[in-house]
């Protein structure tokens, strides 16, 4: 949820604010005395939510302070039946209730207002907006989530995740790019799945692996712990029960495959390194594209398809091109946003 453009019944709705007014914590007050300073305007709001939540989980309150919030809440119906009035005279149809007691009234509006905020919580209990994490060309960002799991995102890459894991669900990320993932393993044994964008789902409980997920394939390699990758291709299912230093690659041409590899070179790009495991021109093109957002163009097919092995420190896609100018003797040059790569 936004704070900052909560309204009073929506703050009143919302886990974090509720566990703040009923049992404030040092961190919880200072987020919400931060949060006040930073938005004087929801002064007014931020006090009528404290008030729908004390009333409404009050216990073992006297008559006459129970008279006094709900007194508040009445005066806040008030206004809010002043404006409804307002809106009746545009046509809309107002039933009038006037002829009830105040105290009668006061209870309808204490229960009115319990219905509200009841119906607001189970609302945002059943709907929760999904929350996307993505990187631009050139960049990378470490994402720590609420169950103390961190994903690494890579150039040109996104995760989607849901607003609140559910304790009785898997937790699962929809990834799109690349990036490495920490997994906290959880009590009660939750599942932590990554669906990539072509449907390789790795299911896990704790461990740390890098997931590719660019071009015509998916790659998995697995740094530590235990995941179960599966994928499906042409309606058939198969599922790889992977260990440390596995790479499995997925690739709609050539189906499943696995083999051993160095998971740190697989992993290194977190360090701003590169690795080309055999790469053509042209894969090592790709990346470039990928990560950094150019367009490269080869002079013949020929020389697209030599290739390469190596494990380079990368902080530019220039680092990559001397390299690639140097050991095949080549020319280089740029108009704009292509990248023209030819044999001198």
């Amino acid at each position: 949820m936004n704070h900052a453009t909560a309204t009073a019944a929506e703050l009143a709705a919302d886990h974090d604010f509720i566990r703040w007014v009923k049992y404030p914590t040092h961190d919880s007050t200072s987020y919400w005395s931060q949060f006040a300073e930073l938005h004087p305007e929801k002064a007014q709001e931020m006090a009528e939510a404290r008030q729908l939540v004390l009333l409404l989980s009050q216990e073992q309150a006297d008559d006459q302070s129970c008279d006094e919030e709900v007194e508040f809440v009445w005066e806040q119906l008030q206004e809010a039946i002043e404006q409804d009035r307002e809106h009746g005279k545009n046509g809309g149809r107002i039933i009038s209730l006037w002829g009830y007691t105040r105290t009668t009234w006061l209870s309808a509006a204490a229960f009115i207002i319990l219905l509200l905020v009841s119906a607001a919580l189970l609302f945002s209990l059943q709907k929760t907006e999904p929350v996307t994490y993505a990187t631009a060309y050139g960049e990378k960002r470490i994402v720590q989530l609420s169950d103390k799991s961190v994903i690494v995102l890579n150039a040109n890459s996104s995760i989607t995740i849901p607003e609140k894991w559910e304790k009785d669900k898997p937790r699962i990320v929809e990834l799109s790019g690349e990036a490495f993932f920490s997994v906290t393993q959880q009590a009660n044994g939750q599942q932590f799945i990554v669906n990539t964008s072509k449907g390789t789902k790795i299911n896990v409980l704790g461990t740390e692996f890098n997931v590719y997920d660019r071009g015509p394939e998916d790659r998995v390699v697995l740094a530590s712990g235990k995941v179960m990758l599966s994928a499906t291709q042409n309606g058939e299912t198969r599922q790889i029960a992977m260990q440390p230093g596995d790479l499995v690659t997925v690739s709609a041409g050539s189906g499943l495959s696995q083999r051993r590899v160095d998971p740190d070179l697989y992993t290194a790009w977190q360090h701003n390194k590169v690795y080309f495991d055999n790469y053509t021109l042209r894969e090592v093109g790709a990346l470039i594209e990928q990560q950094y957002g150019y367009k490269v163009e080869f002079g013949g097919q020929e020389l697209s398809r030599q290739r390469i092995t190596a494990f380079l420190e990368v902080k530019t896609p220039e680092d990559i091109l001397n390299t690639l100018a140097e050991t095949f003797e080549l020319k280089i040059t740029q108009q704009e946003n292509t990248i023209y790569i030819s044999s001198l």
